[in-house]
């Protein structure tokens, strides 16, 4: 029987000589670029992706904001962009994705539903917020299925885009796409 201290080090061993693909999982590169396409579609600028070796991955995007903003439209496209992500793999059946891995876009939404609800109560409760921008979310990943498709095909390699670099890849995605 092995002692605990041998099974570690077998372990060890083994992740690091586990081989890696070359290039990131799709089901992570769709998730990423469903929340770039959305955002774009929204006006948010591209600030960057990341995708991680450990197969996650993360997309920081921005919206120019001013004095007359209305904080509830804002938060509820800001619930859509992240929604989107998980929508997206839901378009792909063969790309779904475990819903732990969705932990932190989950988290996020929720507190941004309470806010609304906070702001608006006539928008009605946490859930029913979330279920009504579920349903915008699930529409605007299958609204936009072609490009993000297209950009996710583009996301090759696992590190950063820069926002200039993501701003690049959704230019030329959508140029292919008109063709």
């Amino acid at each position: 029987m092995m002692n605990t201290y041998d099974w570690f080090i077998a372990r060890c061993k083994a992740v690091i000589n586990h081989s890696r693909p070359p290039e990131p999982p799709m089901r992570v590169r769709l998730h990423e670029a469903g929340h770039a396409v959305v955002g774009y579609r929204f006006g948010y600028t591209q600030q960057g992706i990341m995708l991680r070796e450990d197969d996650t991955g993360e997309t920081s995007q921005q919206h120019a904001t001013g004095m007359d903003d209305d904080m509830s439209g804002r938060l509820q496209v800001e619930m859509i962009i992240s929604m989107a992500g998980f929508a997206v793999t839901l378009e792909y059946p063969e790309y779904r994705t475990d819903t732990l891995r969705i932990g932190g876009d989950v988290q996020a939404e929720l507190v941004r539903a309470a806010i609304i609800h906070r702001i608006d109560p006539a928008m009605g409760s946490t859930g029913e917020i979330m279920d009504s921008l579920w349903v915008r979310a699930r529409l605007v990943a299958r609204n936009n299925k072609p490009l993000i498709q297209a950009v996710a095909g583009r996301l090759n390699r696992y590190g950063s885009y820069t926002g200039e670099e993501i701003q690049r890849i959704l230019d030329e995605s959508m140029k292919e796409l008109d063709r």
